[in-house]
């Protein structure tokens, strides 16, 4: 039995690739029931069904553990998950061929429609689709974050600029700045306050709440972080616990303005910042080639 692997992106499937081949689901599958996937608690009408093919496995949704797989990983899933966007970490495994990493795609879902994923396989790549049927012809689901409308809204442009390039590279760093504060994202959750007018410091996590349907929040809970992992504090109470509260009203790639909900003292209240993508630039070795003269 030959044995081979699959290419997967690492980075964040846009949408941008179509394929017309469906993974169809045998008569005999019997689906596996998940449950309910609703961190933020949506009301039970709102929810959309989303079915996952045989052979992938779901990791993560939303930087949330999740374990929506099998040993033998020969059915179907079904989940009920709340609408908005969210992201999948998702391997695929039929026995035979394999993903050696997870690949990371972004779906946007809305009430109302039934989703589900599925995969094509070309050569020594595989291409994750998110798709719901509409009047009988399919239609992508995977939401395109490098090709984001005004009608996506602030918190979309929020996710690209600030929350994706942390969350891809251990080396990113983005910097919110204004005349009073300084906050960093790095990679695996971390923020880093520094108050310009007292020199305090202060560091810990934060989540995003990417429901864009609800209009999305960000939680800042300061912690140690040596003391809490970025799997504890998404398994913990941060919605509660959290002692900042914001929400962006208003991000267009270069400047963001959070709105508060907490500490109450803050509530209501507006402050803008300035983004600035940190992150060192990686540049490619380059190799002097010499001329080749006659007679080599």
């Amino acid at each position: 039995m030959k044995l081979s692997r699959l290419n997967a992106p690492a980075a964040l499937v846009t949408g941008a690739l179509a394929f017309a081949a469906l993974a169809f689901l045998c008569s005999c599958d019997v689906p596996v029931d998940r449950g309910v996937f609703n961190p933020a608690n949506v009301p039970a009408d709102q929810l959309v069904k989303l079915v996952i093919s045989p052979n992938l496995a779901i990791s993560k949704v939303d930087n949330y553990q999740v374990f929506w797989t099998r040993p033998d990983n020969n059915y179907s899933q079904t989940v009920k998950i709340s609408p908005g966007i969210h992201m999948f970490e998702i391997n695929y495994n039929d026995g035979t061929t394999w993903t050696i990493q997870p690949i990371s795609v972004v779906a946007k879902f809305v009430t109302g429609k039934e989703y589900k994923i599925t995969q094509t396989i070309q050569g020594a790549s595989i291409a994750i689709k998110i798709t719901y049927d509409e009047n009988g012809t399919e239609q992508s689901a995977l939401f395109n974050m490098n090709s984001l409308s005004d009608d996506d809204g602030p918190l979309a442009v929020y996710v690209k600029t600030v929350f994706n390039p942390t969350l891809a590279n251990p080396e990113a760093s983005i910097l919110l700045s204004n005349d009073s504060t300084d906050i960093l994202f790095e990679h695996d959750l971390v923020y880093r306050k520094t108050d310009k007018n007292t020199g305090s410091k202060t560091e810990g996590r934060y989540a995003i709440e990417m429901d864009f349907t609800l209009g999305g929040r960000i939680y800042f809970l300061e912690a140690n972080l040596s003391e809490l992992s970025s799997e504890a504090f998404l398994a913990g109470n941060f919605r509660q616990d959290a002692q900042v509260i914001a929400t962006p009203v208003q991000c267009d790639g270069k400047t963001v303005t959070y709105r508060y909900s907490k500490p109450e003292s803050m509530a209501g209240q507006e402050e803008l910042f300035v983004i600035t993508d940190l992150t060192p630039v990686v540049e490619a070795a380059v190799m002097d080639v010499l001329p080749v003269t006659e007679g080599d």
